[in-house]
């Protein structure tokens, strides 16, 4: 019931968007009514798990006031994360008078999702929104994300933002997002077991003939069962398509499947080969573990010498029995230095008519003072060149690693039928980790699955 309550929405939202422009927002409004009994219609139904009332976004636009006011709404309720918004909001409306801000908080999932579809439907959508790369994938071709080509061409922070930060915020010929927070997947290993094994603690693997001869070297069993390994991959769970993905990217290959044009990439000669060295890697000696359950990994508990993480997982990683003992390093390389990174954009709503006004706030927030002052008080790498240097100085080894692990990640696909690729990508990855099937036969049977769900787009 909760995903025809979503694609309902969707689609109401899509036929209110046959106007273009003003015309296609007061046709809008005229039916904000009937969406919104259609879209609550439709909640009784809905799959929601936190305690914060659904309900559709105020429309604050008045011509009583003085004041320009905007909705902003970001995903995620961390504390940490809250006071900095309200405390940047606040030095931008003290800058900036004639504009008020209305800020909105909304936990992932489901509740987001619900949230920006009925303020959507109902014509009341926020005006800025912060939301994943993924979202890219759904919203883009509804309209619901405008293009930000025109402010981003004469804006003078382009050239100082970090290249690849910014593409990543594109479709095709237009940027529709600008990067606030990274969450590239680095390179992570242990010095401690390096050394026990022999291995130079300084000098961590850099391509993938070094890293399965490392991995080789650090693995130990008790019989024939592992009880320390050197690559720490999962056998199971919804991130085994992230490691794959790094491995075929790394190997040549654009990502899962090419956004702009729907070719699946996943079953090419190129990934059949990244799925068959990570099968590799588990044969030489792994310890299983389901990624969905972050207590089962091996590293974590000091039995894998080196895997994937994020900069939250080392900051988790490195404390108690291990403080001290971890490090960073950049990625590897094949044929091309690859990895994944993910991202979190500012998004000015397609249906905003503050343009002008939401466009500065997404400048303000871009600045390279207000990147600094989130490094400074939430850890998030700042994506400006001219931060680079006084970002690595601060801890030289570990902030050059994730540095070029942003500069050199690829994100996930921007298509709707994304989720798909996950799932099928998955469980490919399971089979052939576990023997059930070779790589080539399970990636061409994902390939079919995700060529279904392109043809019923």
């Amino acid at each position: 019931m909760r995903d025809m309550v979503q694609v309902s929405c969707f689609n109401y939202n899509f036929l209110l968007q046959k106007g273009t422009g003003s015309m296609g927002r007061r046709r809008a409004r005229i039916h904000s009514i009937a969406a919104v009994i259609m879209v609550l219609f439709g909640l009784a139904g809905c799959g929601h798990k936190g305690t914060e009332e659904l309900v559709p976004f105020e429309n604050v636009s008045s011509t009583d006031s003085p004041k320009t006011k905007l909705v902003f709404l970001r995903v995620g309720i961390e504390p940490e994360r809250k006071k900095y918004w309200e405390e940047a909001i606040a030095a931008f409306m003290m800058e900036n008078p004639d504009i008020e801000i209305e800020y909105q908080e909304c936990g992932y999932g489901d509740d987001f999702e619900t949230k920006l579809n009925i303020g959507f439907a109902s014509g009341t959508a926020p005006d800025v929104i912060n939301f994943t790369m993924a979202s890219m994938g759904t919203r883009v071709p509804l309209g619901q994300y405008a293009s930000l080509n025109e402010y981003v061409n004469d804006w003078e922070g382009k050239e100082d933002f970090m290249k690849n930060a910014l593409e990543l915020g594109r479709v095709r010929d237009n940027i529709y997002g600008i990067a606030v927070y990274s969450d590239p997947r680095i390179l992570i290993y242990n010095k401690e077991l390096f050394k026990q094994a022999g291995l130079d603690p300084e000098q961590p693997p850099k391509n993938w003939q070094e890293l399965l001869d490392c991995h080789k070297k650090l693995i130990k069993k008790e019989g024939d069962t592992v009880i320390q390994t050197g690559f720490g991959i999962p056998t199971s769970g919804r991130n085994l398509q992230h490691y794959f993905s790094v491995f075929m990217e790394e190997n040549g290959m654009k990502n899962l499947v090419d956004e702009d044009n729907n070719e699946i990439l996943c079953n090419t000669p190129e990934a059949i080969e990244a799925a068959e060295f990570l099968k590799q890697i588990a044969e030489e000696g792994i310890i299983h573990w389901d990624s969905d359950h972050k207590e089962q990994n091996p590293f974590a508990r000091g039995q894998a010498a080196m895997t994937l993480g994020n900069t939250l997982d080392f900051h988790n990683w490195n404390q108690g029995a291990m403080e001290g003992k971890l490090a960073m390093a950049v990625p590897l390389t094949n044929r091309e230095q690859r990895t994944f990174c993910g991202m979190s954009f500012l998004f000015m709503s397609g249906e905003t008519e503050h343009e002008e006004e939401a466009w500065k706030f997404i400048e303000f927030i871009s600045s390279s003072e207000q990147m600094w002052k989130r490094y400074e008080e939430l850890g998030i790498p700042p994506l400006r060149e001219s931060l680079k240097k006084q970002f690595i100085e601060r801890s030289p080894e570990n902030n050059e690693a994730i540095y070029a692990s942003i500069n050199y990640g690829t994100g996930s696909p921007k298509v709707a039928y994304a989720n798909s690729v996950y799932n099928a990508i998955n469980d490919a990855l399971e089979k052939i980790i576990y023997g059930v099937e070779d790589a080539k036969t399970a990636l061409d049977t994902a390939a079919e699955v995700i060529q279904q769900e392109i043809d019923n787009q």
